[in-house]
C-alpha cells in the first residue's frame, strides 16, 4: 500500500513539475531568412518577435523574458499582438514590459484580437485607459500602416495589418465561416499598394489568412495567435486552435508558399487554457540574410 501511494505521489509530483516547466520555462526559436531582395546593408539584421504575452510574467518584472531578449542582441523587437488578456483588467504588466523594451530597442507593435475585444467587454473603461497609456509610449504602433527601415542607402518595409475582430470566428459565433478568406483586395485597401521590388515584412496577428497575405505580396509574415496548438503531438503537431478547431492547418514554425515565408510564434502566455504540453513559451529570433552578399 505504501509503495502504491509513493508511486502515485511521485507520478503526480512529476506531472505537476513537468506542466509547470511547460508553462513557465522559456525557449528561443531561431530562423535564418534568405532573400535576394534583402539589401546587403541588412545582411545579419536581427529581429526578435514577441507574441501573445497575455499579461504573463516570467520572473519579477518579466526579468527572465527581458534577459532572453537581450541575449539575442536584436536590432529591433516586433510585437505581434495580444500583450494583454482582454477578459481581465490587469494590463500594467504589458505597459511595464514595454517601458523596459524601449530603453534598448526600437519596438514595432500591432494589436491582436484581445486588444480589440477588450473594448467590447466588461473592462472597456479600463482598457480605454490602457490605450491612452499605450499611445504615450515611444513605440511604433502600426495599425494598417507601413514604416520604412533605412540603413545607409537601402531600406526594407514593415507593414502592420490589423485583422478585424469579426474575422476571428468563434467570438461572433460565425464558426461556419472559419474557412472564408478576407474580402477581395481587403489587404490592399487597408495597407495600400505594395512594391514587389522591395523587401516587405508584414506583422499580422493570426496566420489563418496566409493565402491572402501571399496574394498581397508580402515576403515575410510574422504571426502568433495559435499558441502552437497548446498541446503538440509528434508528427501531428498542434491539437487545438483559438477558433476551437482541432489540428489547425497553421500552428507553429515556418511555412512557405510561392515567394512568401510565414513564421508563427507559439507565444508566451495563455488565454483561459492554462496547460501547455510539448509547447513551451518562446520568443522568436530571425536573422535576415542577403543572398547576394
Amino acid at each position: 500500500m505504501f509503495t502504491q501511494v509513493l508511486i502515485g505521489s511521485t507520478i503526480v509530483l512529476g506531472t505537476a513539475l513537468f506542466l509547470n516547466r511547460e508553462i513557465n520555462s522559456l525557449e528561443t526559436t531561431r530562423y535564418e531568412i534568405k532573400n535576394r531582395k534583402i539589401p546587403k546593408e541588412f545582411d545579419n539584421f536581427k529581429i526578435v518577435q514577441v507574441s501573445d504575452l497575455h499579461n504573463k510574467t516570467f520572473g519579477k518584472n518579466n526579468e527572465k523574458l527581458l534577459n532572453q531578449i537581450h541575449s539575442e542582441e536584436p536590432d529591433i523587437v516586433v510585437i505581434t499582438g495580444d500583450l494583454v488578456e482582454g477578459d481581465k483588467d490587469n494590463f500594467q504588466i504589458a505597459l511595464n514590459f514595454l517601458d523596459e523594451l524601449v530603453k534598448k530597442y526600437k519596438v514595432y507593435h500591432i494589436i491582436g484580437n484581445h486588444e480589440q475585444k477588450s473594448l467590447i467587454k466588461k473592462y472597456k473603461k479600463e482598457y480605454e485607459t490602457y490605450f491612452k497609456e499605450l499611445s504615450k509610449k515611444p513605440i511604433i504602433n502600426l495599425e494598417n500602416d507601413k514604416v520604412i527601415l533605412n540603413k545607409r542607402n537601402s531600406s526594407i518595409n514593415i507593414y502592420g495589418f490589423i485583422i478585424p475582430l469579426e474575422n476571428y470566428p468563434y467570438f461572433f459565433k460565425n464558426f461556419k465561416n472559419r474557412k472564408k478568406g478576407l474580402d477581395e483586395n481587403f489587404i490592399q485597401k487597408s495597407l495600400g499598394e505594395i512594391n514587389q521590388e522591395e523587401y516587405n515584412m508584414m506583422l499580422a496577428h493570426t496566420p489563418f489568412f496566409f493565402e491572402d497575405y501571399t496574394k498581397y505580396g508580402a515576403d515575410l509574415i510574422l504571426s502568433g495567435h495559435v499558441h502552437g496548438g497548446i498541446i503538440r503531438l509528434p508528427i501531428v503537431g498542434g491539437v487545438l486552435s483559438p477558433n476551437r478547431e482541432f489540428f489547425p492547418k497553421y500552428d507553429f514554425g515556418i511555412y512557405k508558399k510561392d515567394n512568401t515565408t510565414m513564421i508563427i510564434n507559439k507565444g508566451l502566455g495563455s488565454s483561459k487554457v492554462l496547460v501547455r504540453f510539448n509547447c513551451r513559451p518562446e520568443i522568436v529570433s530571425i536573422t535576415l540574410k542577403s543572398e547576394d552578399y
